[in-house]
């Protein structure tokens, strides 16, 4: 059995080759690398034709959204250890792998890291460091990125694949099963990935949905006492247009309210039950 699995899931990425650069530089290459693209253009089946000789599995087929290309990722893989690298994602150094696995051994199920955020000015780029310790006070505010971890194959047998009702945080709500379920987490002190910011959980066709899914994640894994408590230490701020200081009505996605706004006063409605 190797001890990775790489899964890249494509549908029309135009930074696609960097991805598959950063997968075949890697300097430690004891990993199957599985492709799930989603029926891409001639363009892109050009990039992957240049891959085929590292590429151990290939499909490309229409698919029903990310997830669903991730879990069909997920059953061709044979790895102990998965990685979902994305196309338009890359690893942040040609050693990562090989800094990660490399004469060491793991016993814990979930493996993570630091991730260097990437955008389009390379000025603003910067390192988002993960804990050493994972907390659901953590996953409250934000996230483990799926291109720096490392879950081992069997939990996805164990817990189930991700949700393919959702569009943007299934891998989010994956990390309240694990943990709810005593899943072993570890820090690995590696910058490991670079984040593609342009992507579908960044974008902001989708930002409203993706607020609304993890609103019902965070609604179906803390209880209200727990809600209040962290609504009160980490108060969001909703940001309004000179218009919408007028009049508005918003949805604050963290506490199930919807606040109204006339003539700068505002208003909460809606409370949670």
């Amino acid at each position: 059995m190797k001890k990775l699995s790489i899964i890249t899931i494509c549908y029309n990425e135009p930074n696609l080759e960097e991805t598959c650069k950063s997968i075949v530089n890697q300097t430690w290459q004891d990993f199957e690398w599985i492709v799930v693209d989603g029926g891409s253009n001639e363009e892109t089946q050009k990039i992957w034709d240049k891959y085929k000789y590292r590429i151990d599995k290939f499909i490309s087929e229409p698919d029903n959204g990310r997830y669903n290309a991730m879990n069909k990722g997920i059953n061709l893989a044979e790895g102990e250890y998965l990685n979902f690298l994305n196309s338009g994602d890359y690893y942040f150094y040609d050693d990562a792998l090989k800094d990660i696995f490399e004469n060491k051994s793991y016993t814990e199920d979930y493996l993570y890291g630091n991730e260097c955020y990437l955008k389009s000015d390379p000025l603003k780029n910067h390192i988002q460091p993960m804990p050493t310790e994972l907390t659901k006070e953590f996953l409250y505010r934000y996230s483990l990125r799926h291109q720096a971890s490392f879950i081992k194959k069997e939990l996805f047998d164990k817990y189930g694949l991700y949700n393919e009702n959702n569009k943007v945080v299934s891998d989010y709500e994956k990390c309240f099963v694990f943990l709810e379920n005593g899943v072993t987490f570890k820090y690995l002190p590696y910058t490991i990935t670079y984040f593609n910011t342009e992507g579908i959980s960044c974008d902001k066709k989708t930002h409203s949905i993706a607020l609304q899914e993890k609103n019902n994640v965070i609604n179906k894994y803390f209880t209200k006492e727990e809600l209040i408590s962290l609504e009160k230490k980490y108060p969001k701020k909703i940001k309004y247009s000179l218009f919408e200081k007028i009049f508005s009505i918003k949805n604050d996605w963290n506490t199930n309210h919807k606040i109204l706004t006339i003539l700068g006063l505002k208003i909460k409605l809606n409370k949670r039950k």
